[in-house]
């Protein structure tokens, strides 16, 4: 039986990010601050070698792959890009306060989509979809090791509906540049849609060879 790895990670800041900006569709770089953590990261800490190497087309999760795993050719996994917000895009909770858009998507708990966003159903939709993709082309080319770059709130919901063990999405947040170990066979997969969450990503070095220094067992002492 194959087990699978797949090294599930967010993507690095951008300048939309520091600013508190709803960044969801807009197409923004890693800022400054956002490169130098990466390639901070990389320097100090060890990153799995991989197979291929996933991530959605916009350009903070490309960069983030291209830096963290240099080399690689990017296959894209569009359908795990991050959540639109229409008329918020881009703006601040500050900017936003005032207008009756904003209003009523807070009036919601920001369950509805707001004004010109998208649906809340068609995007945790396309982000199963996506995921299930990526798993589907692993098992199907064999590539037994691979990383996903993906924005880090479809990260956590994933892991949470997905992994064991269960916790809620919160328990999963990471840093940029950082993430989880997800182990993966097709039978469990294809029979229940689960997998086993272990290593957080990336490793300290040196210990990269002792994974279970890191696994599922201390998960409750991150929280």
């Amino acid at each position: 039986m194959i087990t699978y790895k797949l090294y599930m990670i967010r993507p690095g800041l951008t300048a939309g990010n520091l600013d508190g900006r709803y960044i969801g569709s807009t197409d923004l770089p890693l800022c400054r601050e956002g490169k130098e953590r990466l390639l901070h990261l990389a320097k100090t800490r060890a990153y799995p070698g991989v197979g291929r190497v996933y991530a959605p087309s916009q350009k903070r999760a490309v960069e983030t792959a291209e830096i963290l795993f240099p080399g690689h050719t990017v296959y894209p996994a569009d359908d795990l890009r991050e959540y639109g917000f229409g008329v918020l895009e881009n703006k601040t909770a500050a900017e936003l306060r005032d207008t009756p858009a904003f209003k009523q998507w807070m009036a919601t708990g920001m369950r509805d989509a707001p004004l010109g966003g998208e649906d809340k159903t068609a995007f945790l939709n396309r982000c199963e979809a996506g995921f299930a993709a990526v798993l589907e082309d692993m098992m199907r080319g064999r590539v037994t090791a691979a990383a996903l770059i993906c924005p880090g709130g479809i990260m956590m919901n994933l892991l949470a509906r997905h992994g064991y063990p269960k916790l809620e999405p919160l328990r999963w947040k990471a840093e940029p540049g950082e993430g989880y170990t997800a182990l993966v066979t097709a039978s469990m997969w294809q029979r229940a849609g689960v997998f086993e969450v272990v290593d957080p990503i990336p490793y300290i070095k040196g210990d990269r060879h002792e994974p279970s220094a890191y696994g599922v067992y201390d998960l409750e002492e991150r929280g």
